[in-house]
């Protein structure tokens, strides 16, 4: 009896039908790569000014000229000149001479030649122009074809 009952026991199964792959785009993997991203670059890009930080006088008319890499020189409120964010002390002319080194090796980085003789400056808006002389007086010795001002733009034009 193990026979013929045992055969009305088997149940047959549908072959699954083969159809073609499936060409739709899982769209929660791409939505939280996105997402991730977005979160990396609202935390770096605050950290991706070049060079020190300092309260930048404000202008009305701004132009926006896009950053051309060229050596970035600061003083900041205390009157302390910067290379980069590289401190170099209180505006003397042993400051000022590692400065023109200092930039000419940065010059030495910048892959443009139109860029080679460019310097951006930034100096705090609370500075006599009296600390700010002798940083323009030195950059211009060396040679300069052109110095960036860093401004800032008057809000409610």
């Amino acid at each position: 009896m193990s026979g013929p009952a045992k055969r009305g026991r088997v149940r047959h199964v549908e072959k699954l039908k083969v159809t073609s792959p499936k060409s739709d785009i899982n769209v929660t993997p791409l939505v939280d790569v996105c997402l991730v991203l977005l979160i990396i670059f609202m935390v770096i890009t605050p950290m991706m000014s070049r060079g020190k930080e300092v309260k930048l006088p404000k202008t009305e008319y701004h132009y926006n000229r896009k950053d051309k890499m060229q050596p970035v020189i600061a003083i900041d409120a205390e009157g302390t000149l910067w290379y980069e964010k590289v401190k170099l002390g209180d505006v003397n002319p042993g400051t000022l001479q590692q400065m023109a080194e200092q930039v000419k090796r940065g010059w030495d980085k910048v892959s443009d030649p139109e860029n080679q003789g460019r310097v951006y400056l930034k100096a705090d808006d609370s500075l006599p122009y009296s600390k700010v002389y002798p940083v323009l007086m030195a950059i211009n010795e060396m040679g300069v074809q052109s110095i960036d001002l860093g401004t800032n733009e008057k809000e409610g034009k």
